[in-house]
C-alpha cells in the first residue's frame, strides 16, 4: 500500500460532504452567511427541489472585490484569528468554509458589492475550478446562485430523495431562520411560484403566527432566568399538545439545534406538572442565550447540535421554568403585550448577567469560578426579555362557587357560575381530584427503607451494570442498597419501602432510562409513583355512565374550585367545557 496526498480538487469534494448533504444544506449555509452579514430582506430561489437551481437573494453590507475572491477559499473567514476566538463565536462561523464546499461540487455564481464599492463582482466556479472573476454592475447585497448541485460527484446526487422531499427540508430550514430571527424578511420561491413570505416584524410572538399558524393558539409564554443564561419562548397549553415532535424548535445564541435531551426535560414538564397523554406532545418555541464560551457549537459539522458546558444545569433551568409556567397559566391565552424587543439593528446580543429570577438562581456554577484562567470579555446586553404587564388569567380563577344544574346522558355533570355554563367530564373531574389528594398524601410521607429477606439479582447488560455501578452514590440516596457480584448481575438488598408491592425489574429499567439521559426530568422514584398513583386514581373515581346523586355531583364541584391544576385528568385529557353568558349570547345572536 502506497501513501500518497490527495490532489485539492478530491480532497475538497470531500471535505464538502461534511458540510453539504443535500440542497438544504446549501440554503442552510447560504441563508446563515445572509444573516452574518446584516441582511434584512431574504430571498430564496429553487427549481427541481433545490437539485437544478438554488438560489439566495440577501441586502446585506456586501463583499468588497478582495473579499469576494477571498470568501471561496478553504479556511477563510472574517470571524477567527486566535484559536480562542473558536471558543467565542457569535455569529454562525466560517463564511469562507461552507461557500468552498459549495462550490467543490456545484456550479456556483456569486454577484456581490459592498455600500463603498461602485460595482459588484463576480465568481464562477465549476466544480472547484475558478472560471472567472470580473466587475458587474450589482445592487448592495450578495446574490448566490447554485446550478447542477453535485455534478461532479454522481454517487452522492444518487442519494437525493424526490423533489417534493428535498423542497420539504429546504422549508424547514427556512423556517428555522425565520423562527429565531423575526426582524428579517424572508421569502421563499419553488419554481417560479412564491410559496413563504414572512415580512419583517419587531415581536417574536409574531413571527411565530405567521408560521406555526393554528399551532399557535392558546401559547404560554415562557421566560425565566439566571447569571449565566436566559431562556424564553412559548410553550402549548397541555389541552393543544398534538400527536408529532415535528413542531419543538430549539435555539442556542440565535442557532437552530437538535437536543433530544432538552425535548426530554421539557416533555417531562409536562408529565409533572399537569399530566400527558403518551402519544401527545408539546408545541413549543425555545430560545437559548447565553455566553458563547459556555457552549461549544464546533461539535457537529454542520452545527446541528452543541455542547453545554454545563448540560445538568441548563435542563434542570429549562425544566422549572416550563413547570412554573404551566402552572401559572395553565390554559390561559397569550398575553399580547408578551413581546420580545430586539435591537434596532436586529442582531442578537448576549442576555444580562443579572439575575432577575428567585428560581434557581446558581444552578449554573459560575464559570468564571472553574476557569479563572480564562478572561473573556463581553457586553451586557440590549436584549428584553419576555414582559407581561397584564398576564391574562384563566376564566376559572374567577370562579368562587358553582351551583349544579345536574347530570346529562350519566356522563356529564353541568354547573352554573356568575360567567358562564360548564360541562363536565365526571370521570376525568374525579379522577383528577383523586389523584391530587394521593399525590399530596405520598409527597408527604417519610421516606423509609425495607429490607429485603433474601437478595433480588436482576440480570442486565454490561452496559446496563456500568451506568448503575457509575450512580451507586446516588442509588443509595433513593434508599437502594445493591452490590454487582457479577459482571451483568446487579443483587439489591434493600429499596424504599413505598416500592414493596411493585416490580423490581421494572424500577431499574426505569432508573436506567433516568439515568441515560443524565437524569433529566422528574425524580425517578416520583415517576413511579406517578404512574401508580394514575392507575390507583382512575380505577377508584367515578366512572362514565355511572348515575350521581345531587350530593355527591355537588361535593365534586365544591371540590373542583379547590384542585390544583384542575383543567386535565392526570393522563392529560380535559375534564370541563366553558361556555362563557357572552359567547352563548352570540351563539343566538343576541
Amino acid at each position: 500500500m502506497v501513501i500518497q496526498v490527495l490532489p485539492s480538487h478530491v480532497s475538497d469534494q470531500i471535505a464538502a460532504g461534511e458540510v453539504v448533504e443535500r440542497p438544504a444544506s446549501v440554503i442552510k449555509e447560504l441563508v446563515e452567511n445572509s444573516i452574518d452579514a446584516g441582511a434584512r430582506n431574504i430571498e430564496v430561489r429553487i427549481e427541481a427541489g433545490g437539485k437544478k437551481t438554488l438560489e439566495v437573494i440577501d441586502d446585506g453590507i456586501g463583499m468588497s472585490p478582495e473579499d469576494a475572491e477571498k470568501c471561496v477559499l478553504r479556511h477563510a473567514t472574517s470571524k477567527i484569528q486566535i484559536i480562542d476566538d473558536l471558543f467565542a463565536v457569535q455569529s454562525f462561523g466560517f463564511r469562507g468554509e461552507a461557500l468552498a464546499a459549495i462550490a467543490a461540487v456545484s456550479r456556483f455564481e456569486l454577484i456581490t458589492r459592498s455600500k463603498e464599492a461602485s460595482s459588484g463582482t463576480k465568481i464562477v466556479i465549476e466544480g472547484g475550478e475558478k472560471k472567472s472573476v470580473e466587475p458587474v454592475s450589482a445592487n448592495v447585497g450578495t446574490r448566490i446562485r447554485i446550478t447542477d448541485l453535485f455534478f461532479s460527484t454522481p454517487a452522492r446526487l444518487a442519494y437525493l430523495k424526490t423533489d417534493e422531499t428535498e423542497y420539504r427540508a429546504i422549508v424547514k430550514e427556512i423556517l428555522h431562520a425565520a423562527l429565531a430571527y423575526p426582524s428579517i424578511g424572508f421569502r421563499l420561491i419553488k419554481d417560479g411560484v412564491n410559496k413563504l413570505d414572512y415580512s419583517s416584524v419587531t415581536e417574536p410572538k409574531t413571527r411565530a403566527l405567521q408560521v406555526l399558524k393554528e399551532l399557535f393558539r392558546d401559547m404560554i409564554p415562557l421566560n425565566i432566568e439566571n447569571s449565566e443564561i436566559t431562556a424564553y419562548g412559548f410553550l402549548s397549553s397541555p389541552g393543544n399538545c398534538i400527536r408529532s415532535k415535528h413542531h419543538q424548535y430549539i435555539f442556542v445564541n440565535g442557532r437552530p439545534i437538535q437536543d433530544f435531551k432538552l425535548n426530554y426535560a421539557i416533555r417531562e414538564a409536562y408529565v409533572k406538572s399537569c399530566g400527558i397523554e403518551k402519544h401527545l406532545h408539546p408545541v413549543f418555541l425555545l430560545f437559548l442565550e447565553m455566553d458563547p464560551i459556555l457552549v461549544d457549537v464546533n461539535v457537529h459539522p454542520r452545527k446541528q447540535e452543541v455542547k453545554f458546558s454545563e448540560p445538568q444545569a441548563v435542563f434542570s433551568l429549562v425544566q422549572r421554568g416550563v413547570i412554573a409556567a404551566l402552572e401559572k397559566h395553565s390554559v390561559s391565552e397569550l398575553n399580547t403585550s408578551s413581546v420580545v424587543t430586539f435591537p434596532k439593528d436586529g442582531m442578537r446580543k448576549l442576555p444580562s448577567r443579572s439575575n432577575s429570577l428567585e428560581v434557581s438562581s446558581r444552578l449554573f456554577p459560575s464559570f468564571s469560578e472553574q476557569n479563572k484562567s480564562r478572561e473573556y470579555q463581553f457586553s451586557p446586553s440590549s436584549f428584553q426579555s419576555i414582559t407581561q404587564e397584564n398576564p391574562s388569567k384563566d376564566i376559572l380563577d374567577e370562579i368562587t362557587s358553582l351551583t349544579l344544574v345536574g347530570q346529562v346522558g350519566r356522563r356529564y355533570i353541568v354547573a352554573e357560575s356568575e360567567q358562564g355554563v360548564i360541562f363536565f367530564d365526571q370521570h376525568a373531574l374525579h379522577e383528577r381530584q383523586r389523584f391530587e389528594q394521593f399525590w399530596n398524601e405520598y409527597k408527604a410521607r417519610k421516606q423509609t427503607i425495607q429490607k429485603l429477606l433474601a437478595p433480588y439479582q436482576i440480570e442486565l447488560s454490561e452496559a446496563e451494570v456500568s451506568l448503575l455501578y457509575e450512580h451507586k452514590t446516588f442509588l443509595h440516596t433513593l434508599h437502594f442498597e445493591v452490590t454487582f457480584p457479577k459482571d451483568q448481575i446487579l443483587e439489591v438488598h434493600s429499596i424504599p419501602q413505598i416500592l414493596v408491592a411493585e416490580d423490581l425489574d421494572g424500577v431499574f429499567q426505569e432508573l436506567l432510562e433516568y439515568f441515560t439521559n443524565n437524569q433529566v426530568g422528574e425524580h425517578s422514584i416520583d415517576r413511579l409513583m406517578r404512574k401508580v398513583l394514575e392507575y390507583k386514581s382512575c380505577r377508584g373515581a367515578v366512572m362514565y355512565g355511572d348515575k350521581l346523586e345531587k350530593i355527591e355531583m355537588q361535593q365534586l364541584l365544591d371540590d373542583f374550585l379547590k384542585t390544583k391544576w384542575r383543567n386535565l385528568c392526570p393522563h392529560g385529557r380535559p375534564n370541563h367545557v366553558f361556555f362563557s353568558f357572552a359567547d352563548l349570547d352570540k351563539k343566538f345572536h343576541r
